[in-house]
């Protein structure tokens, strides 16, 4: 596992496994809200992500490519268990398969470790397929730096008295 400014990364392309830890400078709870309340994941993410919070509940990323055309990314939400867990699937349009992601939360003392996994790419990967991976670790990576950019912006919750 290489250490990057975003914590922890493991990327197997022959395996088809991406996976993203970091530590969110908030409790638990909180952390949980800010990755599936839609006003926060606008303030993060973007307001072109959408998350239906419930097993069977559609997701949907809209954005711009590089070369200016419009690409959706679209799965459906397969668990949910707050604020430890939020599975879902992933496709894109022009795919042609579909991956899997799941975001796992867990208290490390004053903080939350967030841990990403996306899995599922098709094996033995194509040269397209490893350049998708790619792109995504790159991606979740941006992804992970807004939201604790985000998060220090964020009043912490009072210590309760003991």
């Amino acid at each position: 596992m290489a250490d990057t400014k975003t914590g922890g990364v493991t990327i197997n392309t022959e395996t088809g496994v991406l996976a993203l830890a970091d530590v969110i400078p908030l409790p638990i709870k909180t952390t949980w809200t800010l990755l599936t309340n839609r006003q926060h994941i606008a303030q993060w993410w973007g307001d072109y992500v959408s998350i239906e919070l419930r097993p069977r509940g559609a997701f949907e990323e809209l954005w711009t490519a590089h070369d200016g055309r419009q690409t959706r990314a679209f799965g459906t939400v397969t668990q949910v268990a707050a604020p430890y867990l939020l599975e879902l699937t992933w496709t894109e349009e022009a795919w042609g398969y579909e991956t899997y992601v799941h975001l796992g939360l867990r208290q490390m003392g004053n903080g939350t470790e967030l841990t990403i996994i996306h899995k599922d790419w098709p094996a033995p990967p194509s040269e397209a397929v490893r350049d998708t991976i790619a792109r995504h670790y790159h991606a979740w990576k941006s992804c992970l730096t807004r939201l604790k950019r985000y998060a220090a912006t964020i009043e912490r919750p009072p210590a309760p008295v003991l």
